[in-house]
């Protein structure tokens, strides 16, 4: 099986898990993100020497006070980025809301490294 069609697969996996109503044992759980208004957010990335490394859309569950369990049945589709200082081998996972002109990191740290590529 060659690359790509082992990313195709794991997507179908994940795609499978994350939409099946069979998958009874996961809970929404919550956690704190820090959010900046986007040009302080992109200030910050070039201080840090983390350039863009790769994006993509991301289908998130919102909030909606509409609704009876509080969140949409719909999700928004929100851009993800990946930004990456390889000298440093750090990295941060960050959403953009367009709306309000926020980005919102969800996830930060060292020791980056890629599936497959030797260091």
């Amino acid at each position: 099986m060659n690359k790509n069609n082992l990313w195709w697969l794991l997507l179908l996996v994940a795609a499978v898990l994350m939409f099946s109503n069979a998958v009874s044992a996961g809970e929404w759980n919550e956690k704190p993100v820090m959010c900046e208004q986007k040009e302080i957010f992109e200030k910050i990335m070039v201080e840090r020497g983390e350039i863009l490394f790769s994006q993509g859309d991301s289908l998130a569950t919102v909030r909606d006070p509409d609704e009876p369990n509080g969140y949409s049945p719909v999700p928004a589709i929100l851009p993800i980025r990946l930004y990456y200082n390889p000298q440093e081998n750090t990295f941060t996972f960050a959403e953009y809301h367009a709306s309000i002109n926020s980005v919102c990191i969800l996830a930060f740290g060292n020791s980056f490294t890629m599936l497959g590529i030797n260091s």
